[in-house]
């Protein structure tokens, strides 16, 4: 035992007692009001499937599911309450299935309230960015309330924990923890949609690096997540298919691209929309090149514009991942905080656009699906904003990437 061990033991201690308390309040909170819709959809067929054997991906799940939620059966074109996820998502929630829908609203909630300030802050040390013990503060508070996080804890959405998942498997490759920076990743591919592009990169970087520790990881963690859960239900990933296919059918918008075009320039999608995947998969691909090849100091550019990029032309999204994007936002603001009055520039940035992304949200609901339905035009509203300013002052971002090291 070292001397910092004690000191270590009560530091866990203090952070469960405060998680205990946040979710004793939040339970209060969830016998008036239940909430977080995306969660409760994957905790229904998991508590079924975990106390009695039903297989998650039933019709008469859904059903169920349905009523509990709305008090009725929904229509074809509303929320079908499927469970449109990969069956070992279970895993990530497993002890929740024991417990009162109220409980687990409140402890899944905390839960990603603190991965969401460690998502942050982990961001934060990835992109290097040295800052001061006030600025520190600051950038967790905002992390806890920017629009795309905040919205992802009150709908109890996996995207948090993707996210951060996503960012420890960088951190591993990064700091020679491969083997658990690669088993971690695995877990990221609960949500395909956001990991798409993020996975075959780090793959190809660490096959490039021979970081074969980290390819073994991942692989190695597939193989749990995939055996496991197979064994359970053998034929979920078939009924999975199933529920993705009704879930496009029901969901009714494409990918953040083709939601953003259809809103500002509806004449021109049907070009528009094929012309920005090829040209923006066209510049990851030739960054893939460069730094896969010849330019190594260039893994944090190619990461970040690979991020961009995937919040973009995903084929179906939501601004819950757009948590995804913390780490080119921390680039951004380590950017600023180079300029003269940097530390005001970079409040001003932070605030600024989580106060614009809230009001737009506010002023554009679509009432037509719901009291809080978001105009899907915001899908690919960040993606794009944060593409543009790369593009304007790629110089100095690609600078305070490139001497990330």
């Amino acid at each position: 035992m070292t001397n910092q061990t004690p000191k270590l033991i009560i530091l866990i201690a203090l952070l469960l007692a405060v998680m205990a308390g946040e979710a004793i309040a939040l339970h209060r909170y969830a016998m008036v009001a239940p909430g977080t819709a995306d969660f409760f959809a994957r905790w229904y067929g998991g508590k079924e499937l975990v106390l009695h054997g039903r297989n998650p991906y039933d019709r008469e799940i859904e059903l169920e599911a349905q009523l509990a939620m709305f008090g009725r059966y929904t229509r074809p074109d509303e929320d079908q309450v499927n469970f449109a996820y990969p069956l070992y998502t279970v895993f990530l929630f497993y002890p929740l299935a024991f417990v009162p829908y109220p409980w687990a609203q409140a402890m899944w909630m905390t839960l990603l309230q603190f991965a969401l300030i460690a998502l942050t802050v982990l961001t934060l040390r990835l992109a290097r960015w040295k800052v001061s013990p006030p600025m520190l503060a600051a950038t967790v508070l905002w992390g806890v309330f920017f629009y795309p996080g905040a919205r992802a804890i009150m709908l109890g959405q996996f995207s948090i924990l993707v996210a951060l998942a996503t960012m420890f498997a960088v951190w591993g490759l990064t700091a020679r923890r491969e083997w658990l920076g690669g088993a971690v990743l695995a877990l990221a591919t609960v949500k395909p949609q956001m990991v798409f592009l993020v996975i075959p990169f780090l793959l190809l970087w660490a096959w490039r690096q021979k970081a074969w520790r980290f390819i073994g990881g991942f692989t190695g963690g597939m193989t749990v997540l995939l055996a496991g859960s197979l064994l359970w239900v053998p034929d979920w990933i078939f009924r999975f298919v199933d529920n993705l296919r009704a879930y496009s059918g029901y969901v009714g918008f494409g990918s953040p691209l083709e939601n953003m075009t259809a809103r500002f320039a509806p004449a021109a999608a049907h070009w528009l929309n094929p012309a920005i995947t090829v040209i923006l998969s066209a510049l990851m691909l030739w960054l893939w090149w460069r730094v896969l090849t010849r330019h190594r100091d260039e893994f944090w550019w190619a990461l970040v514009w690979t991020l961009l990029i995937g919040n973009l032309i995903a084929f179906r999204s939501a601004t819950t991942n757009h948590v995804m994007l913390y780490l080119p936002l921390m680039f951004l603001f380590k950017r600023l905080s180079t300029v003269k009055w940097g530390a005001l520039w970079t409040l001003t940035a932070q605030w600024g656009l989580s106060i614009a992304l809230w009001v737009i949200f506010l002023t554009t609901i679509d009432k037509t699906r719901g009291s809080n339905f978001e105009a899907i035009f915001m899908h690919g509203l960040l993606p794009t904003a944060l593409i543009g300013v790369y593009l304007l002052d790629w110089r100095g971002l690609r600078r305070v990437s490139v001497k990330n090291d």
